[in-house]
């Protein structure tokens, strides 16, 4: 159950990431190793947790809430805020992990605001962008924002959390719809949780 993975530590989350994960190639553990290099020294914006362990926790919301066996989208859950985050380029990705985790990553990676555009224009130009990004990346997107919907208080202000909240709903809950129907329940349950609050 996804909702025990909130009480575990970083090395409590990677064992339990790699237990469950299948091998082979890319390597999920040489991935979950590039992630706590680069993002080594960060920690969770609102919250003093290591950044690290919500790229696991995405990770593991892959394999045990939207039964993800496929090495890349394990790869590039874990990778998703590297390139955003951290000095590393989607080149650098690509050669560590091959070119399908280095295009997961890359569509991944919120683009750089407009002249004059808010933070909340900016990802709704994404959001329209990741509708023709596929399967995979509205998977990992939705995996990666539904930890952040549960992990949220305190992180923003009142008017930041509600549209927050309502771009998930109304940009990203489709495409989940539409890509797995496990992590689309997760996900407005946990919208749905937030917006009684």
């Amino acid at each position: 159950m996804s909702a025990d993975l909130y009480g575990l530590d970083c090395d409590a989350l990677r064992e339990r990431l790699l237990a469950s994960a299948p091998g082979g190639w890319p390597s999920l553990a040489s991935a979950v190793d590039f992630a706590a290099e680069h993002h080594a020294s960060q920690l969770r914006r609102g919250r003093e947790e290591p950044f690290l362990n919500h790229l696991l926790r995405t990770a593991l919301l892959l394999c045990e809430t939207a039964e993800q066996r496929d090495p890349s989208v394990l790869c590039a859950g874990v990778l998703h805020d590297v390139v955003e985050d951290t000095p590393v380029t989607v080149d650098q990705v690509e050669d560590a992990f091959g070119p399908r985790v280095g295009d997961l990553v890359r569509a991944l990676t919120h683009p750089d605001p407009a002249p004059g555009e808010s933070h909340h224009e900016r990802n709704l130009r994404w959001f329209e962008a990741l509708r023709w990004e596929g399967r995979d990346v509205h998977i990992i997107k939705s995996a990666d924002r539904l930890d952040n919907v549960r992990t949220m208080e305190g992180v923003f202000d009142a008017e930041r959390r509600l549209t927050y909240l309502s771009e998930t709903r109304e940009a990203l809950l489709p495409l989940t719809l539409a890509s797995n129907t496990a992590l689309y329940h997760a996900l407005d349950a946990a919208l749905a949780e937030e917006e009684n609050r």
